[in-house]
């Protein structure tokens, strides 16, 4: 079983919606997926109750209780993946989802006060030596130029995953329950989001 989990101090980064479409993804790719949503705001957990489609479980962790939640379920066979989507600011359940992350998911909006805001999520990171990538969020699909500019000074900082551009597919799935390789399969969303899911397999094998 991996561990994946999405972690911003920075508001409004998108680590919601990156959560809810991958873990369709990886569903999709024949992953036994289980999603805890430990951020106050809910956001992920409503958009599990708008689901009409199967194949996600979805679970609620008591606040303290993750530690031990995590180890009795790297017991279950039926579980392969479990993706945690974490509260905007750090404390003791944030800490506790970044101790067992596989592979901790970082997103990022091209702005420059996100991209310095970026800083205190990675200190925690190297603090409990956890690997991570950032994730380019909410990019101009039409202007490569800066896209290209915000990944170079993400990668001064870390490692760097498949960016995700700023489309409409992405705000349609989260109204409807569903991810963007659901709403639109062979919409633009659906491939950035499969060539995410993609590197983050890769990268949570070498763990």
């Amino acid at each position: 079983m991996r561990v994946l989990v999405l972690a911003s101090q920075k508001g409004g980064s998108g680590k919601s919606t990156i959560a809810a479409s991958i873990a369709v993804a990886a569903w999709q790719d024949g992953e036994r997926v289980v999603v805890v949503d430990m951020d106050p705001q809910a956001s992920l957990a409503e958009w599990g109750k708008l689901r009409e489609t199967g194949g996600l479980v979805f679970r609620a962790v008591a606040p303290g209780a993750l530690d031990k939640w995590i180890m009795d379920t790297r017991k279950v066979p039926a579980v392969s993946l479990v993706i945690i989507d974490t509260a905007g600011v750090f404390g003791a359940e944030v800490d506790a989802a970044l101790r067992h992350a596989d592979l901790c998911l970082v997103p990022v909006r091209p702005s420059a006060f996100d991209l310095r805001a970026a800083g205190p999520t990675v200190e925690r990171l190297r603090l409990f030596n956890r690997p991570f990538a950032f994730v380019l969020n909410g990019t101009n699909p039409a202007s490569h130029a800066r896209t290209a500019d915000a990944v170079a000074a993400l990668e001064v900082g870390g490692a760097v995953a498949p960016p995700i551009a700023d489309r409409t597919d992405f705000r349609d799935s989260v109204a409807s329950g569903m991810g963007v390789t659901e709403i639109n399969p062979v919409g633009k969303a659906a491939a950035e989001i499969n060539a995410l899911w993609a590197y983050v397999k890769e990268r949570m094998s070498r763990t």
